[in-house]
């Protein structure tokens, strides 16, 4: 007589443990205003300090031009949708894709107002695709829970900035973004792997935006019209050596006095520690103008 509450005793268990995972999760769906961050700037145009740049991400950086903005073939360009989050301070949405049968998340979308970036964050548990397959500024995206946070791993991505002063990573990157909710709060932590360009993982987590379910994105609408002194089919670059960019000329410093070998970045320049080293420098006498007030 005892068998039916049993029965629904031990349904009620079993149906507690399928659902415990997913209470951890946090909804990060909704609209996401970006908060200002980053006041001082990322020092002089040209100041890799603090990335662990490669012998070859120097490289590339040294050869890199301002003039490479005005290509006419790179008009209405986007950006990587991993710089998106850090460089323009652009509102986001998220919304969750359910299957209708099953009820469960197959992927969270996110656009990104800025260049109307949109990404799919695939949650079934399907593969990342070969390494010759197609790579896009988005990039291939899959995640996974880890607790409350959400987990994102991205492949597949075309060569973009890391900053838009010559500071790079490469199409071989491989991005991992932690996605927390902090109340209103939506913080992301990413960590780039770069064979390529990066000597070491590069770590940024100053990334924040506030829920603002009110926020409305307008339409980012962006035809092309050559307006630009550089002929179509040039490739702006500086020789190794010659780049006239104010943080890679050991004559010339910013307003906090940074010495010329923090500014050309590697592993090293990461660590709290290394600024004991820096003070063992020699400072450039003449200021940059305008020296550290760029930003991503």
């Amino acid at each position: 007589m005892h068998t039916l509450p049993r029965l629904a005793l031990l349904a009620a268990a079993a149906a507690a443990l399928v659902v415990q995972p997913a209470l951890a999760q946090t909804d990060l769906s909704g609209n996401w205003r970006p908060l200002p961050r980053n006041q001082d700037g990322s020092g002089m145009t040209g100041d890799a300090a603090g990335v662990p740049l490669s012998a070859e991400g120097r490289w590339r950086a040294d050869s890199w031009s301002p003039a490479d903005f005005d290509v006419a073939e790179w008009v209405c360009r986007p950006h990587a949708w991993d710089y998106s989050l850090e460089g323009p301070l652009s509102p986001i949405r998220f919304w969750p894709e359910v299957d209708p049968a099953t009820q469960t998340i197959v992927a969270y979308r996110g656009h990104i107002n800025m260049e109307e970036q949109e990404t799919a964050i695939w949650m079934d548990g399907r593969p990342h695709p070969p390494a010759h397959a197609l790579h896009t500024w988005s990039g291939f995206s899959t995640g996974e829970w880890d607790g409350d946070t959400l987990v994102v791993t991205t492949t597949h991505l075309k060569e973009d900035y890391i900053r838009r002063s010559g500071l790079m990573r490469s199409d071989q990157t491989t991005v991992r973004t932690r996605w927390k909710r902090l109340g209103n709060y939506l913080q992301a932590t990413v960590i780039m792997y770069d064979p390529v360009y990066l000597a070491a993982p590069y770590i940024r987590t100053t990334m924040m935006w506030i829920h603002d379910p009110a926020m409305t994105m307008a339409p980012y609408p962006c035809e092309e019209a050559t307006e630009t002194a550089v002929p179509r089919g040039t490739v702006p670059h500086f020789l190794p050596g010659r780049s006239p960019l104010p943080g890679l000329d050991p004559n010339l410093t910013d307003r906090f006095g940074t010495a010329y070998q923090p500014r050309l970045g590697g592993p090293e320049t990461m660590y709290p520690e290394y600024v004991a080293k820096m003070k063992t420098f020699p400072k450039p006498a003449k200021q940059a103008v305008g020296a550290a007030e760029g930003g991503p």
